[in-house]
């Protein structure tokens, strides 16, 4: 092999093999995610084919295949071809990244130049003769000779030199927080490839620097590049996560709604625990089934918000202080958004609490009530946000309504 790993020590092996197996998970895991996007397939590819090198650099693997089938010298190819292919597709990247338009000459002769390199490698493994293993150093001479060398050190720093610069380039002016989390981590892991293959490059130029490296920098380079791989599913489950923990903080409001006014229901009712571990669509589609079933409800309880009810919920609104704490019951203590927020939560939070009551006693809808309390927020994720704060509020507010109390029949002016 080569030098890298000649003799490192338990740890350095250990690292790099933690490092293949996190990259064939992370290749694994984003296969399905390869279909519809040129550049998540050329970095799977740069991805498949890291891996694919480091796994034939593992001693273990290589002493398995001499024993099964007695070719060492060809996983040694085969292994140095592997992260040659993972080079270019890194450079097809680049190029995807930093062109505007589909420059398609560019590419092919980007394809021209790799099948150019590789060809090259197989004709000096050709014209070498028989050989020993592919070793940098370990030998009083490189096996295969120094050119053979020289062509796959240079192409791999040549491509890493360019990958980090424009990795890091388009990672800092990037405002989304995905792709600039997986810019970042491309551009650490080409720079671990790098230090690699600088090293390699003073063993070959006769200069001894210390073996050890070699493993963890290989380690480093596939552990960074399987985490870029893994940043969209990473984020994906992430917002997954905040979808279900944000429904789950909003269905005791939802329940008590729709038990009021089932004609709003988009879908049959299910159990809370049902709908999270059996869930009949993604996550962001029940959230959003829910506020909309919510905004529903809202309007079929408009007319049971009398003027009584509005006094009482900007009644109950006025006493949150500064902190935007809810008074009583188990919302004491726990801090609401700002007071822009949490008064007009807490009055649509009472306005809803009193109007589901008198529906459900029994009351009369009434003609020329007031409007309903809106929700504060134009988008999904701060509509989001207010109904949890008036879900919270909702628990804790007295009921301001008695179910059997009569309701006024004086119409506001």
């Amino acid at each position: 092999m080569l030098s890298a790993t000649a003799d490192p020590g338990a740890l350095g092996v250990g690292a790099q093999t933690l490092g293949t197996v996190c990259m064939w998970a992370a290749v694994l895991l984003r296969l399905p995610h390869t279909l519809g996007s040129r550049q998540q397939r050329e970095l799977w590819l740069a991805g498949l084919a890291a891996a694919a090198a480091n796994t034939l650099d593992l001693d273990s693997v290589g002493a398995l295949i001499d024993r099964s089938f007695g070719s060492l010298h060809s996983v040694d190819l085969v292994r140095n071809i592997c992260g040659l292919i993972s080079a270019f597709a890194l450079l097809e990247l680049v190029h995807s990244l930093t062109t505007s338009s589909r420059r398609r000459a560019l590419l092919v002769w980007l394809r021209v130049a790799a099948c150019c390199v590789v060809a090259g490698l197989l004709a000096m493994e050709v014209l070498y003769g028989p050989h020993g293993r592919h070793l940098v150093q370990g030998g009083p001479a490189p096996s295969p000779p120094a050119p053979y060398w020289l062509l796959i050190i240079a192409t791999h720093l040549a491509v890493n030199a360019l990958a980090l610069l424009v990795f890091l380039n388009l990672g800092r002016h990037c405002a989304d927080r995905s792709l600039k989390a997986g810019l970042l981590l491309l551009a650490f892991g080409t720079a671990m490839a790098g230090v690699f293959w600088l090293n390699a490059l003073a063993h070959l130029l006769g200069h001894t620097l210390a073996a050890a490296v070699q493993p963890f920098a290989l380690a480093l380079h596939v552990l960074l590049i399987a985490a870029a791989l893994t940043v969209p599913t990473t984020y994906a489950a992430r917002r997954t996560l905040s979808d279900v923990r944000d429904w789950w903080r909003i269905w005791p409001l939802w329940r008590d709604l729709v038990e009021a006014c089932p004609q709003v229901l988009l879908a049959p009712r299910r159990s809370r625990l049902r709908e999270v571990l059996w869930p009949v669509g993604p996550p962001r589609l029940l959230l959003y089934r829910q506020l909309v079933e919510i905004r529903d409800a809202i309007l079929v309880l408009a007319p049971y918000a009398t003027p009584e009810l509005h006094a009482c919920a900007w009644e109950f609104a006025d006493t949150l202080d500064g902190s935007a704490r809810a008074p009583g019951g188990r919302g004491r203590g726990r801090r609401a958004p700002d007071m822009a927020v949490a008064r007009p939560a807490a009055v649509l939070a009472v306005v809803l609490k009193g109007a589901r009551a008198a529906r459900l006693s029994g009351a009369e809808p009434r003609h020329g009530t007031l409007p309903t309390a809106q929700i504060g927020a134009d988008t999904l994720p701060d509509e989001t946000a207010f109904l949890i704060t008036v879900a919270r509020i909702y628990r804790s507010a007295a009921n301001p309504v008695h179910p059997h109390s009569p309701v006024s029949e004086e119409a506001p002016q």
